[in-house]
């Protein structure tokens, strides 16, 4: 109400001043509805009478000194985005003394990537906002396909740390695989599940007509027997797996009798304690069982689960759980010009040559930051993106402006991809300026090194003067991709097309965002500089390394 209110009077201000003192009340409500759109004009209104009666009881001159004011910051119409913001908790009464208790599950089978960020942050800003404790926990029950990566869990760690976000507890699901099986053994004890050694198309075929299988019905004694069996790896992998007795005539054909466990026959896992079980969980019960157990009552998480949501309440209402409050966000198709798919990431590091995860080309959190993005521009650009169902394409813009409002200016310096020499006639002794480093010059003959695309230019254009930045204006006598000749003017400032110069190149290395390498050459004084800079013509990057008098850099954004 404070911005409305400010706005309302000075609207008001204004409308009185050019109505001999007397501002309309009806003139500002237009304003105000116009620069808020969607406001409560019942809740407005006492803001906006009381602005326009402040206004109506100024003096002569005190209305013409605030007419003023205004006027010299301008009045043009505009409207106010209103600030993004996560929806509020309305379910969560801390002054009852209600808990936020929430939690993320990454699965640890590969670098951390945008797609884990983003329900991490926005997690962790509903716990920065309500206070609450933050559970990490590894979804690592996929000892076959999805398999977690040994010691990975750590750069999880150092990625929450790197983006703010704080840590109450960490639990890994492959240590509660015991806990799984006694939830599995009760519900076949209650008759509530099967063991289902069916073929899995004629399964399929059944549950697609809603009609049951045949293992369905059998008592709970062979059921347990069955799985037993599956525990003593007797029943061996694709010959039987776990299913919950859900509701046949759901319209959702995956949430019928949806499997709870199967056998993997090779298990290759980084847990020793886990590595001697055959029989493993399904996502949904281990989710399931995990957040029962750890009192979990808040969880956010991508559009594709709330299909899981409907099948991780049957298994609730077995136990008479209460399932945790949900928020979901829709799906990110899109991540600038990097690569997003898990799948895919897998395929180019198994396949397709790369060998590093921080490569530019992938979406992970350590190639955003081998690129010069800061952990704040990750966090805005999530947040911007809200908890919208719709599904989201980030462009490159979208992380360069919110990384450039983090880092503030960069230095700027020169990117030839070949250098040649210009000769310089008639010169006098003077100094200037080269990418922060001053330069004197002595009276005579002189020698610079410009780009060769740039003085090519002016390639038959003899008689053109430029500037030569920050340094000198000369006369351009000639000039092509080898090089050039121009006379010495001065040193005064004037407008004339600017050319890059210096007088010792120092080589510079970039790997771009595509993968390739971009070589050329640039100003001595980058040597100093770290960071991320700015490259002329080339765009914004990061220096990486300084090795055998090259500077590395990794490219970031336009």
């Amino acid at each position: 109400m404070e911005e409305i209110k400010a706005s309302a009077y000075k609207y008001a201000v204004k409308n009185a001043f050019e109505h001999e003192g007397k501002a309309q009340i009806g003139a500002v409500v237009g304003k105000i509805m116009a620069l808020f759109p969607g406001t409560d004009l019942k809740k407005a209104m006492p803001q906006i009478s009381k602005a326009v009666e402040e206004a109506n009881a100024l003096s002569k001159e005190k209305l013409s000194a605030e007419y003023k004011k205004f006027e010299g910051k301008g009045w043009e119409l505009k409207h106010v985005e209103k600030e993004k913001t996560l929806p509020e908790l309305e379910w969560l009464n801390t002054a009852k003394g209600e808990k936020l208790i929430t939690r993320v599950a990454p699965n640890p089978s590969g670098a951390m990537h945008f797609g884990h960020a983003r329900p991490a942050v926005i997690t962790d800003e509903y716990v920065k906002r309500y206070g609450g404790k933050f559970i990490l926990r590894f979804d690592d029950t996929d000892p076959k396909i999805k398999v977690p990566v040994e010691g990975i869990e750590k750069e999880f760690l150092a990625e929450f740390k790197w983006l703010g976000i704080k840590i109450d507890e960490i639990s890994n699901a492959s240590d509660r695989l015991d806990r799984y099986y006694e939830i599995i053994e009760k519900l076949l004890k209650d008759g509530n599940a099967y063991v289902c050694d069916c073929d899995s198309e004629k399964w399929r075929a059944l549950i697609w007509k809603k009609k049951p299988c045949p293992c369905r019905g059998k008592p709970a004694k062979t059921q347990l027997a069955q799985w037993e069996k599956m525990l003593s790896h007797e029943i061996k992998e694709e010959q039987a797996v776990v299913r919950i007795k859900t509701d046949l005539k759901n319209k959702d054909p995956s949430t019928r009798d949806w499997w709870l466990a199967k056998v993997v026959d090779e298990v290759n896992h980084p847990n020793k304690k886990a590595q001697s079980k055959h029989v493993w969980p399904s996502y949904n019960l281990a989710s399931a069982v995990d957040d029962h157990d750890m009192n979990i009552n808040f969880v956010v998480r991508g559009q594709e689960h709330v299909s899981n949501e409907e099948k991780q309440k049957a298994l609730y209402d077995y136990f008479k759980w209460k399932y945790p409050h949900t928020a979901y966000h829709g799906k990110v198709s899109k991540v600038g010009d990097m690569i997003l798919s898990k799948s895919k990431i897998k395929v180019l590091m198994e396949k397709g040559g790369l060998t590093r995860d921080d490569d530019p080309r992938l979406a992970t959190l350590k190639s955003f930051r081998r690129r010069g993005f800061t952990a704040g521009a990750i966090r805005k650009v999530i947040l911007d993106c809200g908890l919208a169902l719709k599904e989201v394409k980030i462009s490159m813009d979208a992380f360069a402006a919110a990384n450039k409002a983090v880092i503030g200016e960069t230095q700027e310096y020169p990117f030839f991809e070949e250098a040649v020499p210009v000769e310089l006639y008639n010169m006098t002794s003077g100094e200037g300026e080269c990418y922060g480093e001053r330069i004197t010059f002595e009276a005579g003959i002189e020698k610079v090194l410009v780009d060769k695309k740039e003085i090519a230019k002016y390639k038959g254009k003899a008689g053109t003067i430029v500037r030569f930045k920050k340094a000198f204006n000369a006369k351009i006598q000639e000039a092509s991709e080898f090089g050039g000749k121009a006379m010495f003017i001065s040193y005064s400032k004037a407008e004339h097309p600017v050319i890059s110069w210096v007088m010792e190149p120092v080589d510079v290395e970039v790997l771009m965002g595509d993968g390739t390498l971009a070589r050329g050459f640039s100003a001595p004084s980058i040597i100093n500089a770290s960071g991320m800079i700015h490259l002329e013509g080339l765009g914004y990057v990061n220096i990486e390394a300084k090795e055998g008098g090259v500077i590395k850099c990794v490219f970031g954004y336009k």
